[in-house]
């Protein structure tokens, strides 16, 4: 599949941990923002030391592009265990949506107005959701099954946004809501059908 690099972002100054590390599991999670502005992100928050950067980005329009070597990793839980095993795929997707009770207009949570048709299910305090888009969840199955073969990931995934006992313990695909209630990415819109055949194959 094609992958592209971000062009704007210099690879050699992310701060990222560049140990190589046997990798385990695909961690899903959402940018909570418009590509662009995520990617602005990790350049610039912390005054360029920004430690949460994923190895892959797929667009609204499905476009995979890569960060980071896969070998190597970046700090999301500050726990270097689960960290070090994880291939991070972060997904444009703006997740919970705030209504404005007067004009009707939705907006994330960084007030940025949401034009589209929002997926509409009340989980875990929010009720209304930025959808995924088809051929972006197509990228997303094909970049996980590739990554699966070529670094020998088991072909088997969590098909829910729930909870996760030990979730930091299963190895195939996860996503960040599964390792506590606090989280609400991957949204509930997110068609966990795309993987393995409806995720049956083990």
């Amino acid at each position: 599949m094609l992958v592209q690099d971000v062009e704007t972002i210099d690879k050699n100054s992310l701060n990222v941990i560049r140990v190589k590390s046997k990798k385990t599991q695909i961690f899903l999670y959402d940018t909570q923002r418009r590509l662009d502005d995520f990617i602005n992100k990790i350049k610039y928050r912390r005054n360029g030391k920004y430690d949460d950067v994923p190895h892959f980005i797929v667009s609204k329009l499905g476009v995979v592009y890569q960060l980071l070597d896969v070998n190597y990793s970046s700090i999301t839980f500050n726990d270097p265990k689960n960290d070090r095993k994880m291939i991070k795929v972060a997904i444009e997707n703006l997740g919970w949506l705030n209504k404005n009770t007067i004009n009707g207009v939705l907006n994330n949570w960084i007030g940025d107005p949401y034009r589209g048709e929002p997926y509409i299910r009340n989980w875990r305090n929010y009720y209304f959701w930025d959808t995924y888009t088809e051929t972006q969840l197509k990228s997303v199955s094909e970049l996980c099954e590739y990554l699966c073969e070529e670094y020998k990931i088991f072909k088997q995934v969590v098909p829910s946004q729930g909870y996760l006992e030990n979730a930091s313990n299963f190895r195939g695909i996860v996503c960040k809501s599964n390792f506590s209630s606090i989280y609400t990415d991957i949204n509930p819109s997110f068609n966990f059908g795309v993987f393995f055949n409806n995720a049956k194959e083990n």
